[in-house]
């Protein structure tokens, strides 16, 4: 594999509510972990590339749902068959279970931090919490109900019109010479309408909307579809409510706006910005917020995390 010095530009809503939560993180995520995945790195490299692998139990969870969701609504468009909640339970439960294990062997994950599952709560306080356990496990039958229940899963599967586009799909569209990164989670068509699918499993979040927009952005100009004939869907499964939104063209315009204005404070923390190489790690300073420390994954290796405030 050919060794690149600065890793490629890019953009997407993630990368911009990690830039806003904290530059130094963003740093260590971005651009400290770029060629850490060759074995012979600087300790730097190396150890942020591992550290930008680490999770915690809410997003494994969240993830085995969006895998489940994956495999269901695959398996009721190729034989038709509905997957039963208890499979889908079951399968949850396993992929924790072996995020757990996996989590228990810390120079195993140091050595594939990719292919093996290090969870926050076990690294860094070397136990899961009694009470997110028990959240999450309360939790995981209800989400699994409420998915083959949703208004998109009937649809899906109940309306013979309903023609599968995209399922769970990593895209790109251009944006300012940029590449911009979009993921449906799925994608189907009925008539002339197209239907975009967003499942969560925690809180509404107001965030979403510039996901959603791009969503809408990505449609419009891959499949050519109107967005008059765009339906985006948002399914809250943990309270069982869907929530329709449509976009419109000076919608776009504002999207465009935001995602350019994101690009360019991100580049204002570049030395180069044609080759994509950032100042120095100090030019990239801290969260101010100092309570959000606690949940980050770089806490290792980072000067900041261990401020009073952050371990309190």
């Amino acid at each position: 594999m050919q060794r690149k010095p600065y890793p490629e530009w890019s953009w997407s809503p993630s990368r911009h509510v990690l830039f806003e939560e904290c530059r130094r993180k963003y740093y260590y995520h971005y651009y400290a972990s770029h060629n850490g995945w060759f074995r012979d790195a600087p300790p730097l490299a190396r150890q942020a590339y591992q550290l930008k692998q680490m999770t915690n139990l809410h997003l494994v969870f969240g993830e085995a749902m969006h895998k489940m969701a994956e495999a269901a609504l695959m398996q009721m468009h190729q034989s038709g068959r509905v997957m039963d909640a208890e499979d889908i339970v079951r399968r949850v439960r396993n992929l924790l279970n072996q995020a757990y294990t996996d989590s228990l062997d810390v120079e195993a994950w140091k050595e594939l931090p990719k292919q093996r599952t290090m969870l926050h709560e076990m690294y860094y306080g070397g136990q899961l919490p009694t009470r997110t356990i028990e959240t999450i496990k309360a939790r995981i039958p209800i989400l699994a109900d409420r998915f083959l229940n949703s208004y998109s899963v009937h649809q899906f599967r109940e309306d013979a019109g309903v023609r599968l586009m995209e399922l769970e799909r990593l895209n790109t569209i251009l944006l300012a010479d940029t590449n911009v990164y979009v993921k449906l989670d799925v994608m189907f068509r009925q008539d002339d309408q197209y239907i975009i699918v967003d499942w969560k499993t925690g809180q509404e979040d107001e965030r979403n909307k510039t996901q959603l927009r791009l969503y809408g952005l990505y449609v419009h100009r891959v499949y050519g579809v109107p967005y008059e004939k765009l339906d985006i869907r948002t399914e809250y499964l943990l309270s069982g409510s869907c929530v329709e939104a449509h976009v419109h063209e000076e919608e776009m315009e504002e999207l465009e706006r935001h995602v350019i204005d994101s690009m360019l404070l991100m580049r204002d923390y570049l030395e180069e910005p044609l080759r994509n190489q950032p100042m120095s790690m100090d030019a990239f300073e801290p969260t101010e917020e100092t309570r959000r420390c606690r949940r980050c994954s770089f806490l290792d290796i980072c000067e900041y995390g261990q401020r009073d405030e952050a371990v309190s």
